[in-house]
Formats: C-alpha cells, structure tokens, sequence
C-alpha cells in the first residue's frame, strides 16, 4: 500500500489516462501482473493498493471482508478505481483479464466502497471497461497532461519492480570482484583461517571468531559480545551518515566505502538480534538505543532458554530490556512513534546497492563454489532485509515478491522465514494508513536530497 502524501504542487486528474499514468509514479515502478485499488482519502491525496490478481475462484465475502480491513484506517472517501495490469492482455482476446478486473470490482462494492472504474493494462494497449471494445494505446498514458507534469515536478519512477534485480550502477560495476573477495574472507568457514577484521587506523589484525559467530547455512548465530553488535551497528551509522552527507547521488556515496565495509554491511545482518537491533536504529535513528535494544533482547533470550547469566560487565539493565521490548514491537510495527524515514530511506539505498553489488558479482561468478555459495545465503538476507523496509514502506506485497526472490537465491534463510512470520501478525503498520505518518515515497528522497544540496551551495 503506497499513499501518495498531500503534495506541494497539487496535480489534477482530467481523463483515464491521466489516471493511469499517476499510478507507476505513485507506486515508483511500473507494475507488472498485479491489480491495484486506486483510492482517495479525505486530506486530498490517494492510496494505492496493490494486491496478487485474483483469479475469481476466492471466496468473494472472505475477499470483501479483507478489503475492508485493510481500507477501515485509511480515511478513504469511499470510492476505488480497479486497474489490473497483465503481460497476457492483449488484442484480441483480453477477456479474462476483463473477468478478474470485474471480480474484483464487485470484491471492492461488497467491502463498502464504490467501484468508480475499472481497467486493464497491458502491455501494448489499454481498455477501459465500460468501453470494453475499445482498445486504446499504451502511448496515450505516457504522453498524457499529468504524465509530463509529474516529470515537470521532478518525479520518475522505475521500469523494473522492486522484486527484480536491476542493473548494477557504473560507479559500483567495478566493485563486484573486490567486494565479493572481502566478503568471502568474512564468510568463511572456521578451518580456512583468520579472519580479517578492521580496527582504528585501517590497521587490519587476525581475529579469531568462534564458530557460532559465523555465517551458517540457515543464518542462525549464538550470543554476542558487546563489541561485536556495537561494531556492526556503527558500520551501518557511518555508511548513511556518508550517503546523507554526500552531495552527489547515493550509487557515488556507496562507491566511496571500502570493500571490507561493505562487507561488514553485509554480515552483520545474518545474526537475528543484531539485525534487529539494526532495524530498530533505522526506524529510530537513534544508535544508543538499538545497542541497548540488542543489550535487552540478548537478555530476555537467555530468560526465556533459562541459560547462565553472562560476565557482570555484559549483564542488561532494566531499562534495556524495556528497550529490548520495544524493539521487538518497533520491527513487527506495532510500535506508537513514526519511522525515522530519512534514514531509513538511506539504509533502503545501501540494501538496494548491496543487493546490485551481490547479483552481478554472483552472475559475473559462473559455477557457485563454496565460497560463493556463502556469499549467495548472505545475498539472500540482503534482500530481505529490503522487504522487512518494503512492510515499513505498507507494501506487503512487493515485500513477498523480494521474499521469493530470496528464497530462490537461497532458500530458507531464517531471515526470510523471519519476515514472512511478521508479514502473518500484521502486514501493514499504522502509520501507513495515515498520509501524515506514512512513508513519503522515492519522489521526496531526491526532493530532499536536492533541496539540501541547493542550500548547501
């Protein structure tokens, strides 16, 4: 679910194809064999729903019934336009994809808001349903009035879905050998010798790491020591402190940090608790509080497995383990405060940076040997770790598409599984249902970044 927050230069939707061309804008990809519910909220923005097309055999009053669970907070005005959007609709014959727009349609009527229209994408023309024998030119969307004021306005969006592996930036291209190299001496088993660690001064020593605190095959770690979690947390601080500073775009920013912290980038989120204690900082961009959080959460693990109680120096306070709490809330978004979304829009980029990093290294690779095959499980946390940022985001659905992808890197990651079990207690968090709260899209990332630069200058 994206909502498209009250905007400064406010924009007028005249005809169909103005509408149609909001959406990719909106959404910030062109959607690709999915439906989505275009729907107005009473503050004079919209939402967008995105939903898996429903073939027409579901149940339509269980249908109905979640549709309105899901629309009950959003402060709708009780109307949706239906857009489905088909790679197979296509002249002559785009009658079932006529079928499951109209399904839905009656899906949308029967959870309390009226279907004002109902159309089919695809992928050389569209049609609008009330003229069903009337197929109109993809064309006419790109080259509607909203489309070139949307450009005006400075906004994009992307040919490939989140779910998709996109092309890896020139400024990082040369990157991928070098990277892998360093993260497959992180990786590696403990027989196959020191790790290389860094320290202050770019001084590099061998550090012996015990075995459960290496990448295994399902991702699952032991307790850490302090400067383990603490290192990991401060990696991540520095890298988006380095892409909010950057005066350039965030593919040069990333190409600035070194392979080995890069690395690190990637590592320290194939351990449970430290990856939570590093969403818990994104969503708080407070780093004192996620170190606490992690201090907690190690805690209440070692109650809860009635294991000894660490060295008294190691050993949390109450008020981490009510922070402890409040992560675990925070990261399931059960949590009453907004997302830091300055950060974690820059923790998104570096994720998505990874990720590109990752695939071409990997593709560029050939035949998985060992020490690739382990590069492949940690690929898989990164991904999705984009998707547990795509629930912050309300878009549950691109994030089960990212979970997929995972999966088919490596399958199950606990990270993975992990992301799917919050996806099952709440899949869209409260403050994504309020144009105030919820996240304010890819368009005002580089509105931001651009207005800081200007000022800067």
């Amino acid at each position: 679910m994206t909502l498209l927050n009250d905007p400064q230069e406010p924009v007028k939707i005249r005809c169909d194809e103005d509408l149609l061309a909001l959406i990719p804008h909106q959404l910030g990809y062109e959607p690709r064999n999915c439906a989505v519910l275009f729907i107005p909220v009473a503050s004079g923005g919209a939402l967008c729903l995105k939903l898996p097309t429903p073939s027409g055999s579901e149940d339509l009053v269980e249908y109905a019934q979640q549709l309105s669970e899901v629309t009950a907070t959003t402060g709708h005005v009780e109307q949706a336009t239906v857009v489905v959007y088909s790679d197979t609709a296509a002249v002559p014959q785009p009658e079932s994809d006529f079928f499951r727009a109209a399904w839905l349609g009656l899906a949308v009527e029967d959870s309390g808001l009226r279907t004002t229209g109902g159309f089919v994408v695809g992928p050389q023309h569209w049609w609008n349903l009330q003229r069903f024998d009337e197929p109109q030119p993809l064309s006419d969307i790109k080259d509607s009035q909203l489309n070139a004021r949307m450009v005006t306005l400075g906004s994009c969006f992307d040919q490939l879905t989140p779910e998709q592996p996109g092309r890896v930036p020139d400024a990082l291209k040369h990157r991928s050998s070098e990277f892998l190299d360093a993260l497959g001496r992180l990786t590696k088993s403990p027989g196959e010798g020191p790790i290389e660690d860094e320290v202050p001064g770019d001084h590099r020593v061998a550090t012996g790491v015990s075995q459960h605190e290496r990448v295994d095959d399902h991702g699952r770690y032991g307790f850490r020591a302090p400067a383990c979690y603490e290192r990991d947390l401060a990696h991540w601080r520095d890298a988006i402190a380095a892409l909010n500073s950057e005066s350039g775009d965030w593919t040069t920013a990333l190409a600035r940090l070194s392979d080995q912290h890069l690395a690190r980038l990637v590592t320290s989120l194939t351990h449970s608790i430290t990856r939570d204690a590093i969403f818990y900082s994104w969503l708080t961009g407070d780093q004192d509080r996620a170190i606490r959080a992690h201090r907690g959460l190690q805690a209440s693990l070692r109650e809860v497995l009635s294991l000894p109680a660490p060295a008294p120096e190691h050993r949390a306070a109450a008020e981490d383990v009510a922070e402890g709490l409040c992560c675990a809330h925070a990261v399931l978004g059960q949590w009453e405060s907004i997302p830091d979304w300055a950060t974690v829009e820059a923790a998104y980029r570096i994720l998505e940076g990874l990720d590109l990093l990752l695939t071409h290294g990997l593709e560029s690779a050939g035949a998985l040997r060992e020490s690739e095959r382990r590069c492949a499980m940690v690929h898989a946390d990164v991904v999705s770790a984009r998707a547990q940022l795509e629930v912050y985001r309300g878009r549950a659905f691109t994030a089960m598409g990212l979970l997929d992808r995972s999966n088919a890197i490596a399958a199950d990651r606990e990270a993975a599984r992990t992301v799917r079990r919050r996806l099952d207690i709440q899949d869209i968090p409260w403050w994504s249902t309020d144009p105030r709260t919820a996240w304010p899209g890819g368009r005002w990332w580089a509105k931001r970044q651009d207005a800081r630069h200007a000022h800067e200058k």
